[in-house]
């Protein structure tokens, strides 16, 4: 069994220099105290509590000597409260979650909406919400981010061991809910190098071992991340929690920490898998060993495995799950007795255990080689979907496990690839490591030619301007993306109704038929918008045909302001009574001549549809009543 270690494990830089500062804390301080433990590690935190470094839950419960700060970092009233109690004050606050508080204050102080990405319970973020006086949004995942409402300017904050793929995906969906975002990327290297080298190294091996606390955030993101990856893993704190039985029949294994996660307890890990490699592989004979090819006879087929005679003194196990992939319902739908077969053995052979024996394993040399030739080629392969994750979705091609990431499961951004599983389609090879069972493919390869075909196509019968009846096939937070004879275009929430709207699906709805314009082709990233407004006449357009200066019209009074009151003469058109309009008296109040809601006659004195202003008059009005009156 090859035991590999993640290029980037263990302690970061942060954490590391945290401890040190409780040992020396330890070693010259007398008695300290840290708030909260001082790493999510709980094996380093009973160290330093048998050294005089307890942790307590806040500084109330210090009375004297030496408060450590840790390195999740607090908020200024900490720092304050410490001073007011004469504390001797160690900050070992990590230096990049200082620069996240720091940039959370300077997105407040500059008038920006606050996004902090990462655990709403976490105290590190917890700790950067403070410095920003608690008005922060915390965002944990897409579903949050799409949830925001559309802010004119923002800054988003990142907590240092949040998931960089996570990371990603919600900034795409943020950038659809600023005009002005601003990012501050307060992801510590450390955690992106630890998630990347665990991700490569989950896609080479059969299994994983992922050490660290379990309350520990970027150590439960690096087991996360491996699983994403379709690898077996297991988080455990030390080498206690392994099992002998988890490493049966597993070739190569790879091992990571977290960033709370000492050196001394890694080495622990790794001594103890050693051992149990040695065990394992103490069990075999010399005749047939584990990885053989051997020729045998089945000799009885049951629904979940086949017995093989191949030899040796007892028939071999061959499992319904080792002789295809994927496996069938039963392996009676594929043997029969007397078949002829070719297998590896599986585990290394022990006097009174059974053997086991795979055919897939033989086959994957064959289907290696045709996927290599179709990458060179740049020939397309037929896929099969079985399992939708969260970073794209696993596939079979032949006898292999492919994947296909996210990004590359369609022309268009997709949140899952769920609509896959169980479908057989078309993909291109994008990746191949055969020694490390990678196999990296890509549908949206495929798609992107056969679109670039129809946009082509397309292209030659539309004109900047016309009008053409459209398709809805997918609704965005931001609007509708339309197909008008085989290409599709954004149709933006602010073109489809003069009318304010809230949302796209108020309006709309996937598979229905409408008509829009054109408005615009930009060539080079081949990206249409449309409009659906544009279609009718906007309400100024209208106001202008039929409202004239001098009219006289009714209008009900809608908002009362301090200059005058806001009429509406229809339901799209709002008109300015200003003050010196209703009465002539000096310091006059609005609220002393009208009422909201009441109905009154004004005289329409200006009209202005390109800055869409109405200017209405009301003394004019009054005044020729007294006029009439008087006469009378």
């Amino acid at each position: 069994m090859e035991i590999i270690l993640a290029e980037n494990h263990g302690f970061c830089y942060g954490v590391k220099r945290a401890v040190e500062m409780a040992d020396d804390a330890a070693n010259h301080c007398g008695k300290s105290y840290t708030l909260g433990p001082i790493i999510h590690n709980p094996q380093v935190v009973g160290r330093l509590e048998r050294r005089g470094v307890s942790p307590v839950q806040a500084v109330s419960d210090i009375e004297e000597g030496t408060m450590i700060i840790r390195s999740h970092g607090v908020g200024p009233a900490v720092y304050d409260e410490a001073e007011e109690k004469g504390l001797n004050v160690v900050d070992a606050t990590c230096p990049y979650v200082k620069k996240a508080q720091q940039d959370a204050k300077s997105v407040i102080e500059d008038g920006m909406t606050l996004v902090i990405l990462g655990e709403k319970n976490h105290p590190e973020v917890k700790s950067i919400n403070l410095w920003a006086d608690n008005k922060g949004i915390i965002i944990e995942d897409e579903k949050s981010a799409e949830k925001l409402q559309i802010v004119e300017k923002m800054g988003v904050v990142v907590q240092t061991t949040f998931s960089q793929f996570k990371f990603n995906s919600i900034i795409d969906i943020l950038e659809k809910k600023s005009k002005n975002l601003k990012v501050f990327k307060t992801i510590c290297n450390a955690t992106q190098e630890r998630q990347n080298s665990a991700v490569e190294l989950a896609r080479s091996v059969d299994l994983m071992i992922v050490i660290g606390g379990k309350n520990s955030g970027n150590t439960n993101r690096l087991a996360e991340v491996c699983r994403d990856v379709g690898c077996i893993t297991y988080h455990i704190e030390t080498s206690t929690e392994l099992q002998l039985e988890w490493f049966d029949r597993v070739q190569t294994v790879g091992v990571t920490a977290g960033a709370s996660t000492p050196d001394w307890i890694i080495k622990e890990v790794i001594e103890t898998m050693k051992d149990f490699a040695e065990l394992l592989a103490a069990e075999g004979q010399e005749e047939f060993k584990k990885g053989n090819v051997v020729e045998g006879t089945v000799v009885q087929v049951e629904d979940e495995r086949a017995y093989v005679s191949f030899g040796y003194k007892t028939e071999a196990i061959l499992n319904r799950t080792e002789i295809s992939y994927p496996a069938p319902e039963s392996a009676k739908d594929v043997l029969k007795n007397g078949d002829e077969i070719k297998a590896v053995i599986m585990n290394h052979i022990k006097e009174d255990n059974p053997i086991y024996l795979s055919m897939t394993r033989l086959a994957k040399d064959e289907d290696w080689q045709y996927v290599i030739e179709a990458q060179e080629k740049d020939e397309t392969i037929l896929c099969k979907g079985i399992d939708a994750i969260p970073a794209g979705l696993v596939v079979t091609v032949k006898s292999l496990r492919g994947f296909i990431p996210l990004s590359q499961g369609d022309v268009h951004f997709v949140k899952s690839l769920d609509n896959l599983v169980g479908t057989e389609f078309e993909a291109k090879v994008l990746e191949i490591d055969e020694k490390k069972n990678r196999l990296v493919l890509s549908r949206r390869a495929v798609l992107e030619v056969e679109r670039q075909a129809k946009l082509a196509e397309a292209l030659k019968n539309i004109t900047v301007g016309e009008n053409y009846t459209g398709v809805v096939r997918k609704i965005m937070p931001y609007g509708a993306f339309v197909d008008i004879g085989g290409i599709e275009g954004l149709l933006h929430i602010s073109d489809i109704s003069w009318q304010k709207i809230k949302k796209v699906e108020d309006v709309l709805s996937v598979g229905q038929e409408i008509e829009v314009k054109l408005q615009s082709f930009d060539a080079e990233s081949n990206k249409l918008s449309l409009s659906l407004k544009a279609l009718t006449k906007s309400p100024w357009d209208v106001a202008e045909e039929t409202l004239h200066v001098g009219d006289i019209i009714t209008g009900k009074v809608v908002r009362l302001v301090a200059y005058g009151a806001f009429v509406a003469v229809n339901d799209d058109i709002q008109g300015l009574l200003h003050i010196s309009q209703i009465t002539k008296q000096r310091n006059a109040k609005v609220e002393d001549y009208l009422n909201r809601g009441q109905e009154v006659e004004v005289k329409i004195i200006s009209l202005n549809k390109d800055e869409k202003k109405l200017g209405l008059a009301l003394t004019e009005l009054m005044e020729a009543k007294e006029t009439a009156e008087d006469a009378e």
